[in-house]
């Protein structure tokens, strides 16, 4: 099996900035000509398949799709499609922790062994804000969780939490210290939101964040296990995901339900354009809670995680595109590729979803950032 990895962008944030509604006459509109003949080449030479798409406010500002969501029985891909977000849906569970912590259920400096009493006794210092920004300083037990998933999640977490020798649970650094990615901080953060509100981590997330966006064909994998093994089942509207390269594919193989609170959501183009709007709306936090998950990014000490000055905030990673402020989460490269930027300064949104684990995302990127600048510049 082939565990999520994760892609971030470059850059850093130049400020937090609503702007008041308004609609763009045709002298605002970035020309998107040449992202769309990238895309077209991209597409021709099987480097591209899936969706991208810019929005404004709801309005869509331009749209491409192309590729098979099947290539075997000739499935093409449509607005519609759904694809596996992978580590986007880090963005989300950090939605749902949030909205947790404005109802009083949870505190962002509270230890994380406030929610989860078998948590071990060296993580002492560890709070949920620390998981947030991966500063926690833990081990990334993904491993060791896989290896124990032989029903669902919460019974793998606690095997997790119970049964690893302490010399294999103890922190690698002081919280606070340092910025390490870390997948499993994330399954901690589901486990104990689980914890907190006696319910699966799957209905709570559909409650607090994917329900209340409008996010409505989005779904949580469920656990699939023939024999006590994972099993990946394919469900009609789901792209199959590919890795490989053009001419070569080869179809993935990946389980994202074992990671539930890390890259277990599913959702089309519409389901992501849906989460600008409500997070922009304020129908998913409060202003001061998203300006709080965009504050104070960190940065690894040492620099290797980082490439040009970029950070992380709660669950969020806050970046530029050629001089573009975005604020989002990209996912994948087992089979899929996805990525929510939030462009503040713009008031836009740009969501790209692909059922190829090898498309790069900082091109697109990098495109879209100079169709806007071009336009703040005169197309100087």
């Amino acid at each position: 099996m082939t565990l999520i990895k994760h892609s971030l962008p470059v850059g850093a944030l130049a400020s937090l900035l609503l702007l008041s509604p308004m609609t763009a006459s045709a002298a605002e509109r970035p020309d998107f000509a040449p992202l769309e003949a990238q895309l077209v080449t991209a597409c021709e030479a099987g480097e591209f398949s899936g969706v991208l798409a810019v929005a404004r406010r709801g309005e869509m500002l331009f749209q491409h799709v192309c590729g098979q969501a099947d290539p075997v029985n000739g499935v093409a891909n449509t607005p519609e499609t759904r694809f596996k977000i992978f580590s986007t849906s880090k963005y989300l569970t950090a939605i749902a922790i949030l909205r947790l912590c404005e109802n009083g259920e949870m505190d962002l400096d509270a230890p994380i062994s406030r929610y989860l009493p078998d948590a071990p006794s060296s993580w002492a210092g560890v709070t949920v804000r620390n998981l947030l920004n991966h500063t926690s300083g833990l081990p990334d037990l993904t491993e060791a969780m896989l290896a124990r998933f032989s029903v669902d999640h919460p019974t793998a977490m606690k095997a997790v939490l119970n049964d690893l020798p302490e010399d294999e649970t103890r922190p690698l650094e002081a919280p606070g210290e340092n910025f390490r990615y870390n997948n499993f901080g994330f399954e901690l953060l589901a486990h104990a939101a689980a914890a907190t509100r006696g319910e699966p981590f799957d209905r709570l997330l559909d409650e607090l964040v994917l329900k209340p966006a409008g996010m409505t064909t989005a779904s949580v994998e469920a656990p699939n296990l023939v024999a006590g093994h994972p099993v990946a089942v394919q469900e009609e509207g789901l792209a199959i995901g590919y890795n490989g390269a053009p001419g070569a594919l080869s179809q993935a193989e990946n389980w994202a339900f074992i990671q539930l609170g890390a890259g277990a959501v599913r959702a089309s183009l519409a389901d992501m354009l849906a989460l600008d709007r409500a997070l922009d709306e304020g129908r998913l936090l409060k202003l001061e809670s998203l300006a709080k998950m965009r504050a104070a990014p960190v940065v690894s000490r040492d620099g290797k995680a980082v490439v040009g000055p970029r950070g992380y905030g709660l669950g969020v990673v806050v970046s530029s595109a050629a001089g573009q402020a975005m604020v989002g989460h990209s996912g994948g490269t087992n089979g899929y590729i996805a990525d929510f930027e939030q462009l503040p300064d713009q008031d836009a949104v740009l969501v790209i979803l692909t059922n190829r684990g090898f498309t790069r995302l900082q091109p697109l990127r990098e495109q879209v950032g100079r169709a806007f600048t071009a336009v703040s510049t005169g197309g100087a």
